[in-house]
């Protein structure tokens, strides 16, 4: 009901208005009813009702990428399995026990997305406690695979060592407590090596990312300082050490070691001076010449999902080599898409990171991009013959159950730290609002009493 005063007696209403604004002249009674109705209500104080806080979630871009990763791997892990379903007793075998672990994988990814900053960042050290136990207790009691031993109760704890070592530096670098950043490097690639000297021994490759991953989050955090040149130093020196040992011991004692006689015969492959050995297929670079003539059976277009043939004689090809049947059957495209997706999700923590106030948050966020993104780094350096083998597999596309899980662990826990970064940007915005409109009061005070001294 509009009042009297309010009401222009000069405007013309017309049919097309769909209300009638004119006063009603004959009912009296409802026009006075109406009229203390708007004069208590004027009366009556005025209460602002609450602000509802809003719905704070993740990146979901994040989420989108981690599924984007996830389709990939099963498109071709169904195509690269192969040679296990040929194998086994039934054709889906191999591929529904990949979309059980993907299953599994993203029940743990949404389980770490929710959990608080506690327990992401206490709860992370933990995590670290009991995987430094389990890949100590590996070498002594666990179960032989390709001639090491590399798990122990169906797991493979090296690749949840990466993870653990993450949630160790987001924790002791940000310490500040324990001295300078220097000193608490130094106490990180300590506790680190711990565990680096067993996973080392029974995986070099894994060692030298965690070597690579130490030396980029110390280069992050300290710069080119006196504590990374050391830890630089003293890594660099030790490959030299091993690889010394390994070209030059004589071959009675390299036989002994199965995994230090395959090393040696894959760095002697890779540094052939001969350009024609390199084109010759033996026992030590099947696998690589193999992984070339998938990636040139492509012609630059694939010969489309489901047709590989290098996929039925490489011994690896849905693990170790997945990047190559990958480029044999969508050829440039799948060249491109790949690298794209880690570029994207290396692009968006270290955004995500450059957002955070809190130390952890930011060194965790990075710590991830660095540490899979040097892994996705080495695998294609292999495939395409740039770096000798390592065995590394593809992050979150590769087929394995440990680091499927591990890995999506790690992205879980980095979308629900862009919750919490979210939700302190949104306390942030709240606490200047506050003061903002508390200095707007203390200007109206200021400008009422002027006034009334006036």
């Amino acid at each position: 009901m509009i009042p009297q005063d309010e009401y222009n007696t000069s405007q013309e209403t017309t049919p097309s208005d769909i209300f009638d604004l004119s006063p009603r002249e004959t009912d009296q009674h409802d026009e006075s009813e109406g009229a203390s109705e708007e004069t208590s209500q004027e009366e009556a104080p005025k209460v602002e009702p609450t602000p509802r806080k809003p719905r704070i979630t993740g990146d979901r871009s994040l989420w989108f990428l981690y599924f984007a990763f996830l389709a990939t791997s099963l498109l071709f892990i169904y195509s690269a399995t192969s040679t296990l379903a040929y194998r086994g007793e039934s054709l889906y075998a191999p591929f529904t026990g990949h979309l059980k672990h993907i299953i599994v994988s993203i029940l743990a990814a949404w389980f770490c997305s929710r959990l608080s900053n506690f327990w992401l960042r206490f709860g992370g050290m933990i995590f670290f406690v009991i995987v430094l136990l389990a890949v100590i207790a590996t070498p002594f009691i666990g179960t032989e695979t390709n001639e090491a031993k590399r798990t122990l109760f169906g797991f493979q704890f090296s690749e949840f060592y990466k993870v653990g070592v993450i949630c160790l530096a987001s924790v002791v670098l940000s310490i500040r407590q324990l001295g300078s950043l220097n000193r608490r490097f130094y106490i990180f690639c300590g506790i680190t090596a711990i565990g680096l000297v067993f996973v080392a021994k029974e995986s070099l490759s894994m060692g030298l990312i965690l070597v690579a991953f130490i030396i980029c989050i110390g280069l992050v955090q300290t710069g080119l300082s006196k504590s990374l040149l050391t830890i630089g130093g003293v890594g660099l020196g030790v490959i030299m050490l091993l690889l010394a040992c390994l070209l030059l011991l004589p071959d009675s004692v390299i036989k002994q070691n199965s995994s230090t006689a395959r090393w040696r015969g894959r760095i002697e492959d890779f540094t052939a001076k001969s350009d024609s050995s390199k084109f010759v297929i033996n026992e030590d670079n099947f696998q690589e010449q193999h992984a070339r003539i998938a990636i040139a059976r492509s012609n630059g277009t694939g010969v489309f999902p489901g047709n590989s043939v290098e996929r039925d004689i490489l011994p690896e090809a849905y693990s170790d080599f997945i990047y190559a049947i990958i480029i044999e059957e969508t050829g440039f495209i799948g060249m491109i898409w790949v690298p794209l997706l880690y570029i994207l999700l290396f692009f968006k923590l270290s955004r995500w990171a450059s957002r955070s106030q809190r130390d952890w948050q930011r060194i965790f966020l990075l710590g991830v991009g660095i540490m899979y993104t040097t892994q996705a780094i080495i695998h294609m350096c292999v495939v395409t013959g740039i770096s000798p083998n390592t065995g590394q597999t593809l992050p979150l596309i590769s087929r394995g159950g440990s680091s499927l899980l591990a890995t999506s662990m790690a992205i879980g826990a980095c979308i629900g730290i862009t919750r919490h970064i979210r939700e302190d940007e949104y306390q942030s915005q709240l606490e200047k609002e506050e003061e903002k409109e508390k200095e707007n009061q203390a200007e109206e005070t200021t400008t009422t009493e002027a006034d009334a001294q006036i």
